[in-house]
């Protein structure tokens, strides 16, 4: 049975090009690690589509394409890649431990996935044990299902057991959200009793049994306050919930106070003191800090302290969203981070590195701003934005569209007669990328504005510069050949016809 990194499929962006008649469709920021079972082997799916059809590719982190290995790992036509299950002894880090990217190219650019880790778990022996407890009458035991480090990543405690029986969480017996088990008001029975814990193996589906402990029930009497549960640290994704354990013996049953850094916690809606610690509902990284449980009763106190760091998703977004320029201009992107302060941001064209050099600038404090000059018609294309920090990772992506936008004239006054005094009016309609800059001469000189000569202009829903040049009172002098010079970065296009006087038409 084959793993389905399903995952991939659930945050799917769509970028289109209007001007290119093409679309990508590619991985915004769901799928960054792929773990599997060695003994299953997995398909991680490149779930990139377009108009055209995309061609797909698979690469190491290291730029290099990665070849088939019969029997070990093939990438599919559709752009799956496959690792095949595979004994211990064939274990290979170049393939099984590693970091790929997918991308993704047609006509309108290529675009290239954020890195994804792929590794395979071994299966390896294991034993889960929990440990005898003691506990006074009416107080509280816990008992907690010790895993190897070496496997508890991927170890999970999937329920407990009184003898023989599965124990569901209710008013006396709590199962945690970190697999512990809590007793509450112990009584003398509870004693009589094995408890063990039940884990499953969150990749390979190996579910293992701990040995049996027992917990030995005393009369109570009067102590100070002990740390049964607690935490050195905890991460959470922003808007997650996250409970933080904090249980302590003691007679009389001991009070809690909450504090974090060093300020006494208030209640408000979304944290919430509960039998097993505090629980805060929909995180934010204003809740990063040092918790501080304290615990006393007549006869003592004892604290418990521990850190949690909420972790915001990294996100990068570039502005603007679309580009469409022309052969020569400069072009600016702008790329805006949210999630980290101190992360590594890059730059790629057409899944190709970007670096600074005689026409392209990187500047600002996290090199965000990226400035082109002197576009080339294969300067066009997928730009993205890549930043990473530690394990994590987010792109954003563009596509600039660069026209040729040297000026073209659509429609243009034509050769007249006039008479003297009768008013004329010529124009010039321009096409072009930038807008086009018009002027007007005769016989080659530049027409001056005067108080019967005015030059106006409009800019059509189309885009298009139309420029008038209206004379108002015409004298002989206005005779002759008239041009209008449209200009812009990309060229230089000019019109002419000539406009001739009444009388020296006669002549």
């Amino acid at each position: 049975m084959w793993m389905l990194a399903v995952a991939l499929l659930h945050s799917i962006s769509h970028v289109f090009s209007e001007d290119l008649h093409a679309s990508l469709y590619f991985v915004n920021a769901s799928l960054q690690e792929v773990v599997f079972a060695s003994t299953t082997g997995t398909l991680v799916p490149c779930p990139a589509a377009g108009i055209p059809p995309v061609t797909l590719r698979w690469y190491l982190a290291t730029g290099e394409e990665i070849y088939d290995v019969p029997g070990i790992r093939h990438v599919h036509p559709n752009g799956t890649l496959q690792i095949f299950p595979f004994p211990p002894s064939s274990f290979n880090n170049l393939i099984h431990d590693n970091t790929y990217y997918c991308t993704a190219e047609n006509p309108s650019g290529k675009i290239r996935s954020q890195d994804v880790h792929i590794k395979a778990v071994l299966r390896e022996p294991y034993t889960v044990r929990v440990e005898d407890q003691k506990a006074m009458r009416g107080n509280v035991a816990v008992f907690k299902c010790i895993i190897p480090s070496s496997v508890e990543a991927y170890i999970t405690v999937v329920s407990w057991e009184k003898d023989t029986v599965s124990l569901v969480s209710g008013p006396r017996f709590l199962i945690t959200s970190t697999g512990a088990l809590y007793i509450l008001d112990v009584q003398n029975e509870d004693g009589l009793y094995n408890y063990r814990c039940i884990t499953r193996h969150r990749y390979t589906g190996e579910t293992r049994q701990s040995n049996s402990a027992r917990l030995f029930v005393s009369d109570p009497a009067n102590s100070a306050p002990s740390i049964l549960d607690g935490f050195d640290h905890r991460k959470a994704m922003a808007g997650q919930r996250v409970e933080l354990p904090c249980k302590a013996s003691g007679h009389p049953a001991p009070k809690y106070r909450w504090l974090k850094d060093n300020v006494p916690w208030e209640p408000d809606s979304r944290f919430r003191q509960t039998v097993t610690g505090l629980l805060i509902e929909n995180t934010r990284p204003s809740d990063s800090g040092n918790y501080v449980c304290e615990v006393w009763n007549n006869y003592g106190t004892a604290e418990m302290i521990g850190r949690l760091y909420v972790k915001q998703p990294l996100k990068a977004t570039i502005s603007p969203r679309k580009v469409k320029s022309s052969v020569g201009s400069q072009v600016s992107l702008s790329c805006s981070v949210t999630g980290t302060e101190d992360q590594e941001l890059s730059w790629y064209r057409n899944g190709e590195i970007i670096n600074p050099g005689n026409n392209v600038r990187i500047t600002g404090v996290n090199r965000e701003n990226l400035i082109m000059d002197g576009m080339a018609k294969s300067d066009g294309g997928a730009y993205q934005c890549f930043v990473r920090k530690d394990k994590m990772s987010a792109q954003d992506y563009v596509q600039v569209v660069l026209e040729d936008g040297t000026p073209k004239i659509i429609s243009a006054f034509s050769e007249k007669v006039v008479s003297p005094g009768e008013p004329v009016s010529l124009m010039c309609n321009v096409k072009g990328t930038p807008l086009p800059t018009i002027t007007w001469t005769l016989d080659e000189d530049p027409i001056v504005k005067d108080g019967s000569h005015r030059i106006s202009q409009i800019i059509t829903s189309e885009g298009n510069v139309v420029s008038y040049l209206n004379i108002s009172n015409t004298q002989v002098r206005d005779g002759g050949v008239y041009r209008c010079i449209a200009n812009n970065s990309a060229g230089v296009v000019l019109y002419q016809a000539r406009i001739n006087g009444q009388q020296v038409f006669d002549q």
